[in-house]
C-alpha cells in the first residue's frame, strides 16, 4: 500500500464518524449509503482538493455528491 493510499484510508475513516452525526446515520445506514454511491471512490478522487478543505465543506461536497446521483442524506 502506496503512502498515499494510506493518507486516502486514514481520511476515509476519519470521515465517517464525522459523517454519521452530520447527516444522523448509524454506522449500518451510513455504509449503505457509502456503498450505493461509491463515495468512497469519491473521497479517493478528491483527496488533495479535501486536504485544503474544513470538514463542513467535505460534509457538503459528499452531499451534493449523491444528490447529483439522485439520493438523499436526510
Amino acid at each position: 500500500m502506496s503512502i498515499r493510499e494510506k493518507e486516502v484510508l486514514n481520511m476515509q475513516l476519519v470521515l465517517i464518524p464525522i459523517l454519521a452525526k452530520a447527516w444522523k446515520k448509524t454506522y449500518s445506514e451510513l455504509s449503505d449509503l457509502l456503498k450505493k454511491y461509491d463515495v468512497l471512490s469519491y473521497i479517493d478522487v478528491c483527496y488533495e482538493a479535501y486536504n485544503s478543505t474544513g470538514n463542513q465543506g467535505i460534509i457538503d461536497d459528499l452531499q451534493d455528491y449523491i444528490e447529483m446521483q439522485g439520493g438523499k442524506v436526510n
